[in-house]
């Protein structure tokens, strides 16, 4: 690879970024490498801050959260914050996903509004605690989902890295 090549560098580190994210499949238990995923993940955003400034919000947010999560507290008003701040982890990464996908030319797929589904069902069986099992399938989902998106981001990196 030219190492030149930002875009295709940016590309590929964000297809790996999304791609381990979606194969940790249970968000509680990963702290520590998500946040090492979103890292990998924001370089790959700064690398296309040209182009898009949007995932680089949403990436340092989601850091932002990540760490918070990582030295989380337990009890008292945790209960209902920790859940909170995960979903608003996950939307991040979508919404980041959403942009991104525009800017490689495949914002004409609907596999970002598909992963909106199980990713919406997660966000509300998370707060449930009765709907454990329902909120763990729908993460599962969506984390299959996401990696299409990984795909994705992998074939822009060989389309860019083509292009050059």
């Amino acid at each position: 690879m030219d190492k030149r090549n930002k875009t295709a560098l940016a590309y590929l580190l964000i297809g790996v970024a999304a791609a381990g994210r979606a194969l940790l499949a249970v968000p509680e238990a990963a702290a520590i490498q998500e946040v090492s995923l979103t890292v990998l993940a924001l370089v790959g955003y700064l690398l296309l801050a040209g182009e898009a400034k949007l995932p680089i919000v949403f990436g340092a947010a989601g850091l932002v959260l990540e760490l918070i999560l990582s030295g989380a507290q337990s009890g008292g008003a945790w209960v209902w914050l920790e859940p909170a701040l995960r979903a608003v982890d996950l939307w991040l990464f979508w919404g980041a996903a959403l942009v991104l996908l525009r800017l490689c030319g495949k914002a004409t797929s609907k596999m970002p509004l598909v992963a909106a589904v199980p990713l919406a069902v997660y966000t509300v069986a998370h707060f449930l605690p009765s709907a454990a099992t329902v909120a763990a399938v729908a993460f599962v989902a969506f984390s299959v989902v996401m990696l299409w998106f990984a795909a994705s981001m992998i074939r822009a990196y060989n389309d860019a890295r083509v292009k050059k």
